[in-house]
């Protein structure tokens, strides 16, 4: 199993240059970047990466056709594949709540504008693409200089995005560490693309505090919008998530955050001291899980490194 962690982007942009150097050092083989209009620019940012590193892989999990067209996302492609040496992984996903909420974007057809969006990079970075699509289109559009290929990992959580995962896409992005879920999202993409679980790690030799830490970072993935068929695959009280959903209608995240328990959270990331991750994580790769995005917390960038060398300690002991 690869292990990838998440740089973030919502500190200064020139330290993640330094973050990404800091996480090659320990060991990790991915390092993986979300793209919000709300943090700094990914591009900018994967830029400075590929500066700064050698050998991970570079990705975003994930970037959205509706803020970047698919053109755009295949000329970032190509232009850090080619700075990167290839090592470059295009994560797709329709997008987040923000855009509803704040921005008036209208997800259609989510299904569609994914498969669309994908197929337009692929065919602008082997030279030309030719695609009327209902959501995006690329009519004889072309990159000015011969790209190189690049993998394309899928978001996706519910059984549609997951069928198409399976059928297009190098791989599948999802959240839920559950045996029960990694076997529906082998069973729903076919076996046939990777599998890369997205997880947030609290370590601490105090499980209680570290859970603390952890309840609030996983309110969206338990309380958010998805397939009700997934309450039960994530194995989740059914009345806590309708709870849990409605708080976060009505009352607002924070007090939303108060209802998420330590079993709620444990379906999504993990927490606990060294010796705990570590098992975790190797269940995991037991189960057959390609790859991990973990993401740690902190305040400042030096607060980052620190949780980045105490989660190394876990994966590689």
């Amino acid at each position: 199993m690869r292990y990838g962690i998440t740089i973030p982007l919502d500190r200064p942009i020139g330290h993640v240059g330094a973050l990404a150097a800091h996480a090659e050092k320990l060991g990790f083989d991915e390092l993986w970047l979300a793209d919000h209009y709300y943090n700094r620019d990914v591009a900018v940012a994967l830029t400075l990466m590929a500066e700064h590193t050698e050998t991970p892989t570079l990705g975003t999990a994930v970037a959205s056709p509706f803020l970047r067209h698919p053109t755009l996302l295949a000329s970032l492609a190509g232009t850090i594949g080619e700075l990167a040496g290839e090592r470059f992984v295009l994560g797709l996903g329709s997008g987040g709540y923000e855009f509803g909420q704040e921005m008036e974007i209208s997800i259609k057809r989510p299904l569609a504008a994914i498969a669309e969006s994908t197929r337009i990079v692929r065919e602008l970075l082997a030279g030309r693409a030719d695609v009327a699509g209902d959501v995006f289109s690329a009519r004889g559009s072309a990159l000015r200089w011969p790209a190189a290929r690049t993998p394309v990992h899928l978001a996706a959580r519910g059984p549609k995005m997951l069928a198409l995962a399976g059928e297009i896409a190098d791989g599948v992005i999802t959240h839920g560490i559950s045996d029960t879920h990694i076997d529906y999202v082998r069973d729903k993409t076919g076996g046939g693309t990777d599998v890369c679980l997205m997880l947030d790690v609290e370590v601490g030799d105090d499980q209680r505090g570290a859970y603390e830490r952890l309840r609030p970072r996983c309110l969206m993935m338990a309380g958010g919008s998805y397939a009700d068929e997934l309450i039960d695959v994530y194995g989740l009280p059914r009345d806590q998530v309708a709870a849990l959903r409605e708080a976060v209608r009505t009352d607002g995240r924070e007090r939303a955050a108060e209802l998420v328990t330590d079993d709620i959270a444990a379906a999504f990331g993990i927490a606990g001291p060294v010796s705990h991750v570590r098992e975790q994580l190797g269940r995991l790769d037991a189960r057959g899980v390609d790859s991990v995005i973990l993401s740690v917390g902190g305040g400042t960038a030096d607060e980052v490194a620190d949780h980045m060398t105490r989660l190394a300690e876990a994966v590689h002991g």
